[in-house]
Formats: C-alpha cells, structure tokens, sequence
C-alpha cells in the first residue's frame, strides 16, 4: 500500500526520456573549504558562513543555503542529525564547478551577532546580503542560486521574494512559504505538535552545539510564545508570508505529497503563483525522513544540477522545453510528466456525503459518499465531543487504542464510497464543502481523505488499512473571512484576521481548504473522509486536538444542504 522510497523503477521514472547526463557538468575539481568566513549585514550584524569552492583559478556559479542548524553539524555523521542532508552533498556540487555557501543565521551557530526570530525581516535581507556579498568576490561569476530543503527551502522563497538582483534561481525542496496558514495555524487552527517543540529539539536544543565566542542574544526569542500570542493573521504573520509576485527569478518548486500540514501547500502556491520560468515537481513519499532519502538521491542530484546549469552556466540541456511539471501519482507508482497544474483537464466533481451506511468501517455513524445529490428533505448526524473513549493527551487524540493496535475511525464521523468500479485520478487541491451547526460560538473541522484497501484485504476485527492522501482544516469562527479575490475554486483563502463568533444552532455553509494531492483509486478501492473536532499525533503531523474542548455539532447532507466534496477527477 506504501511507496517503497528508492526502489529503482520508482526513481529512474523521476528522470525524463533522454536526460542529458553526458552534457551536465562533471566532477573535475578538488574542494577547498574556506570556514568562519564573517560577512557584514547593513545594520553593522556580522554573520558567519562557510564556503565551498573549486580549488582552481576561476570565476564559478554560487549556490547558497542558510538555516539555523549550524553549519559546523555538517560535519557530524548523518544518523544524529539530519541537518547535513537539507543542504544535500555540498562536495558533489562543487566537484561540478560551483561554489558552495552554508550560511548560520543570524543568532544561530558562529553567526552569534543578531537574534534569531524565525523569518524576521531582518534575517530575509541577511538572504540578500548574502547572495550580493557572494556575486561580488572574485570566484564568483555574479550568478547565484539558492539551494536546499526544508527551513532551507523556506529561506528561499523568503529572499527570493525580496528579489536580489543577482540572484538568478532558485529550487525550494520541501519547502512551505506561509508560516500561518502552511505551518502554525492550519485553517486557522492552532497546529501546536510543530513549531514548539521543533523550536526546542531543533533550535534551542542546539544552540551550544559546536558554538565558539559569547552569544548573549541566543535563545532569548521564543518561538512558542510569539505563536501563541498571534493567533490570528496580523503584522507578526505578515512578515513571515512571501509575496509570491515579487519573485523575479527561475523557480524549480518541489513538494513531497506526504508533507501535509507544513511544506507542501507552499510548494503548490508557490508554482501556481510565480510569473517567471517556472517548473514543479510531486514527489513520492508516506512517512516522515521520505524526504530526505529522495533529496539525497542522485536521482535528485542529477535534476538539479540540471536546474542549476541551466541557469547559473547557460548550459541549456532543453530542460525549459520539456513539460514543466512532474508528479508522481499514488496506486500506478509512477511519475509522469504533465504540462500544467492545476491540470488543465481536471473535471472538478461533486461528491456527496450521505447518511445511508458503507459498511466499510466501524465508526460513530458509517456514513457514506455517492456521486447523486441527496434527496431527503432532513438529513443531518450529530456528535459530541470530546468522547469518553478518546486517549487525549496521550499523543492519540481522537483515535482509540484496542488490544494495542490504533483505530483512528472508531469514534469519529467517517464518509466512505462504494468500492470504486474502475481506476479513478484524483489530482489537485480538493474542498470539502460542510454545512454544519454548533451549539457552542466556535468549533473545528478538521478531516482526512483515505485511500481504503478492497474489502477482501481488510483483517476482521482491525481498523480499515489504507494510505492517507491529505488533509484539510477549518476552524469555524474563521469561515467569515474568507477573501474572493484571492479564493480560488479549488482553493478558498482566508485572511484569518478577524474571526466571528458563531450563533449557536444556526446552520453555516463552510468551505474547507483540502490540500492537494495525487492518486488513483484502483479499482475495488474506497474512498474515506474522516471528520472530526480533533486528530490524532500518532496520524497527523501537527497536533490539533485540545481535550478541554466542549460541545456537540451537527453536519447536514440533505436537499438545501448538501454537503460533499468537490474533487479533482482527471478524465480517461
């Protein structure tokens, strides 16, 4: 049911038909490392970054990576740190012919000058320094390109979108852009397993690793606090959200379909909504560390040393006339070239939630999904929350443990189809259209789409096996600030700024935000949405279940009010 990750006919399928090996650049060159290099900021802050170069006379292209993990951790093996494999093999490149720069943020590292506060403006115009400082020195060819995943791939839309003018492209890998809406508060909805608990694995945890000289300011600034303390959008969340329109220069956005709940929404927007040469690539993936077995592949070496070439060697290989994007769909196991996303064949198709029984999983009501509109003057089901048998704070949330094994529909709302009759696509962004009441002023919504295995592979007594596909989240309060002007059919936009409590009892019409993905149903196959007030650590990466919450709600699919979702069924 899960995609094995480096499996050789999986990754060959990641290279297109004729890919130019031959003609990229090969490895000539010996590595000088050049460390503690300090660079001034234009506020008088000095910086530290260590950099890579060909040891050979010449002017070569620049790569650069920046993050808070210390560059010194480079140097560790890769089993206590995954640090090293964000910036990918800097030697590998720079064998090719290019400079390598691996930047510790201000605040963070030898970088000890400054306050590390996550995406500040202050840290994008470091980005820009940088890369400005990189294009003037003498090794340099003035052509610089950013590189990276995760906090890496952050870092590059956030200085790409203040548009240096010698940065000349970038390839975020894994990488989110709206800290509020791709990483702290999905649909509003405080996401509170990440950002306080990365912030003191990932960043406080290390602070006195590696670390030379005093650093008085480091750790003074609290993630988790500041996240707490805006919990809507305003000028806190604003500074951390990077205007895709000002981004001038050649993006390679590459997502993970597994990364729901943090990077991969950004990498979606972020090609959708860049104007300058531009391709995106889905890769596989179902567990977290996927990612960075992909990213270190020379699978993705080779196609991004292709990106860079191309743009920072004016080695053109045909890479800009090939089909821009690449997505690897979930059931045929394969990746494939397509010439737009979204894809310009989509057939966006209603299906409805209904209350007649699936019989396909053991849940508070069973309900199921069918392609015909409902007929029934009333048609609702209610619960309530939180439920006596959920493990709460535990870790579990909304999923129940029986006999040590984790049922994470027992006692939640489920939404199946029938067995699909034929294999059926399903790519793109996806909205969950929910017409529910509350008798409480807010409430959430936060569910999940499942491919459920055919009903002869399922174990009797067992919770359904299947691969989660997405996700989506809406906390309702929000729903009155939803912006048209930004709403897109297949993905309504909230400002989050100014909720409104709501009346209880009233019947509201929600739209929630799905995020996309990429899959076909094989035939036999169920479709399942889980809905719930809460979810689960054990299944879901943020953490959004709160045990003190209190209330009943009730979700209507009848005549007047059909709930369904609206999903992006790709033709024959």
């Amino acid at each position: 049911m899960f995609t094995e990750i480096l499996v050789p006919e999986i990754m060959e399928s990641m290279i297109p038909k004729g890919f130019p090996f031959d003609k990229l650049s090969q490895p000539q060159y010996k590595v000088k490392v050049e460390k503690d290099v300090f660079i001034e900021m234009r506020d008088g802050v000095h910086v530290a970054v260590d950099v890579y170069r060909p040891d050979a006379p010449g002017r070569f292209p620049v790569l650069y990576a920046s993050s808070p993990y210390q560059k010194d951790l480079y140097y560790l093996p890769p089993c206590p740190t995954f640090h090293m494999r964000e910036t990918n093999k800097i030697e590998w490149f720079v064998e090719r012919g290019y400079v390598y720069i691996n930047h510790d943020i201000r605040g963070s590292g030898k970088s000890v000058e400054g306050q590390w506060r996550w995406h500040s403006m202050e840290e994008r115009w470091d980005h820009y320094d940088v890369i400005e400082w990189a294009a003037a020195q003498p090794w340099s060819n003035g052509r610089v390109g950013m590189i990276g995943e995760s906090y890496y791939a952050w870092t590059q839309w956030m200085a790409a979108s203040l548009a240096p003018p010698h940065l000349a492209c970038i390839a975020p890998f894994d990488g989110g852009a709206d800290m509020y809406r791709d990483v702290a508060y999905h649909g509003g909805i405080l996401a509170s397993g990440f950002p306080g608990n990365w912030h003191i694995t990932e960043i406080r945890g290390h602070y006195h690793v590696g670390r030379k000289g005093e650093a008085p300011h480091q750790g003074e600034w609290d993630l988790a606090w500041n996240v707490i303390n805006h919990q809507t959008y305003d000028e806190f969340w604003e500074e951390r959200n990077p205007d895709f329109s000002k981004i001038k220069c050649p993006v390679y956005s590459i997502g993970i379909l597994h990364k729901v709940g943090l990077h991969l929404r950004g990498n979606l927007r972020g090609y959708e909504e860049v104007a300058t040469p531009k391709k995106l690539m889905l890769c596989h993936g179902d567990f977290e560390g996927d990612e960075v077995a992909i990213f270190e592949s020379l699978e993705v070496r080779n196609l991004l040393l292709r990106w860079y070439d191309h743009w920072l060697k004016d080695n053109d290989t045909g890479m800009m006339e090939e089909p821009p994007v690449s997505i690897f769909v979930r059931g045929r196991e394969r990746y494939r070239l397509e010439n737009e996303w979204p894809l310009a064949r989509t057939k966006y198709t209603n299906l409805y939630l209904s209350g007649a029984k699936s019989g396909a999983v053991v849940s508070l009501n069973d309900g199921s999904l069918t392609w015909e509109p409902p007929t029934a003057e009333q048609a609702s089901v209610t619960y309530s929350y939180p439920d006596p048998d959920w493990t709460g704070f535990s870790g579990v949330g909304t999923a129940v443990m029986e006999r040590g094994i984790l049922n994470p529909c027992k006692k939640i709302l489920t939404f199946t189809t029938p067995p699909f009759e034929k294999d059926t696509e399903i790519i793109g962004n996806i909205v969950l259209v929910l017409y529910a009441s509350t008798d409480q002023t807010d409430t959430e919504f936060l569910c999940r789409l499942w491919d459920q295995l055919p009903d002869e592979m399922q174990a009797p007594g067992m919770p359904p096996a299947g691969r989660i596909l997405t996700r989506g989240w809406l906390k309702a309060s929000h729903a009155a600030t939803k912006d048209e002007a930004l709403s897109k059919p297949y993905r309504p936009y909230y400002r989050h700024d100014k909720p409104v409590p709501l009346e209880p009892g009233k019947v509201y019409r929600f739209e929630i935000e799905i995020w996309g993905t990429s899959a076909c149903l094989l035939k036999g196959h169920r479709l399942r949405l889980d809905l719930a007030n809460g979810d689960s650590n054990a299944l879901d990466f943020g953490g959004h279940y709160y045990g003190l919450k209190v209330g009943s709600d009730t979700i209507y699919f009848d005549k007047e009010r059909p709930s369904h979702l609206i999903l992006p069924v790709i033709p024959d």
